[in-house]
């Protein structure tokens, strides 16, 4: 019963995720090249934490996958780099806190009371919140490269 609410809440999360990328779609066309790279990124990222066992996903949507996280490294990651990325106001600093604090807190919360994820060998919340902080101003870098450095609006 536990795994089948686990695996609920990663279902819901894709579909919210969905939904918004098609409420939005004119609007993030552009910003397609990005989420594949964040998703390419998050692909990375999580096989070198699998490497060196900093953290696991126990449930998951796809059972085979043992790497990554469908639900992160190829739903929501994507969507939420597009969705930075576009809406990022001039002030991209306090946005960046903004969004990392709260992906952050969601992340502890998942961790600390489901078996989504599971932290291993000293990393903690505080990983992740420098781990996220960092991925936007890439993922904005990589916008900007791709489109040779025109503003993202």
């Amino acid at each position: 019963m536990f795994i089948q609410i686990q695996l609920l809440i990663q279902y819901i999360i894709i579909l919210i995720a969905i939904i918004a990328v098609i409420v939005a779609r004119k609007e993030l066309k552009r910003f397609i090249p990005v989420g594949l790279f964040a998703s390419l990124y998050a692909n990375i990222l999580c096989y070198v934490a699998n490497y060196l066992i900093l953290w696991e996903f126990p449930v998951r949507v796809l059972p085979g996958v043992r790497d990554i996280s469908f639900t992160a490294n190829v739903v929501v990651v994507p969507v939420l780099a597009m969705f930075w990325v576009k809406y990022s106001p001039m002030s991209r600093i306090k946005w960046a806190f903004l969004w990392t604090t709260i992906l952050t807190g969601i992340e502890y919360l998942t961790e600390r009371y489901t078996g989504i994820i599971t932290y291993h060998n000293g990393y903690d919340w505080y990983c992740s919140y420098i781990l996220w902080l960092i991925s936007w101003y890439i993922w904005y870098s990589f916008h900007k490269w791709f489109y040779k450095d025109e503003e993202p609006h």
